[in-house]
This record gives C-alpha cells, sequence and structure tokens, in this order.
C-alpha cells in the first residue's frame, strides 16, 4: 500500500529522466541551429570556443554523462564540429542509453541517418 509521502516521489522519478531528456535535446538542437545560423560570428576562434564551452557545461549539468561530454569535444576540431551536429547526435546517443536501447544496431542506424542529412542538404 502507497503511503502519502511515497506518490510524489514516484511520479517524481518517472517524470524526472524525461524533462532532462527533452531539455539536454532542446539545448543540443539549438546549439546545433546557432552553429549553422550564426556561423560568421561563432567561427571567430575565442568566440566560437567559448559559445562551446558553454554550450558543454550546460549539456554536462543536465545529462552528467562523459560520454556525451567527450564526444562533444569533437567541436573543437576544425570544419568537423562546425559542419556536424554533434551535440544532437551525442544527446540522442545519451538519450537511448538512458533510456536502456543500447544497441549496436540502432547507433549505426543513427550515424547512417546523420550522414545522409548531410550529403542531402
Amino acid at each position: 500500500m502507497n503511503t502519502l509521502n511515497e506518490i510524489p516521489s514516484r511520479i517524481l522519478r518517472s517524470i524526472f529522466p524525461k524533462v532532462r531528456m527533452a531539455l539536454a535535446l532542446t539545448i543540443s538542437i539549438v546549439a546545433d541551429l546557432l552553429d549553422y545560423t550564426a556561423a560568421p560570428l561563432l567561427v571567430m576562434p575565442i568566440i566560437g570556443d567559448v559559445f562551446d564551452l558553454i554550450v558543454m557545461s550546460m549539456l554536462y549539468s543536465v545529462t552528467k554523462s562523459k560520454v556525451s561530454l567527450i564526444m562533444n569535444l569533437a567541436e573543437f576540431i576544425p570544419f568537423l564540429g562546425d559542419f556536424l551536429p554533434v551535440y544532437t547526435a551525442s544527446t540522442i546517443i545519451w538519450i537511448l542509453r538512458e533510456s536502456e536501447y543500447d544497441s549496436r544496431f540502432m547507433a549505426k542506424r543513427l550515424v547512417r541517418l546523420l550522414s545522409n542529412i548531410k550529403t542531402h542538404v
């Protein structure tokens, strides 16, 4: 039997991970869009690096994932980080791992999808 004190903690445990996932995905999509739209401003080394550090710290504070943090370091590689949606890809992989759907098949499909998007644009 559930007591009144257990009910809010159960609701919070089931909702909080979904809110974290949505927040991380929103941050990463907005950051990748800003990477493309504000390219002339973010191409400058200092401004672009500060922007990348802010986004990476925000994503790490939400996800607490060291794997995603290491993947996000690809943003510092010239040209590669500017043209690939690194933040979105790492966040989607984090979401798949958090939702316990960690499959090589799904990761391969994600990489194939992202590579097709870049070639068709």
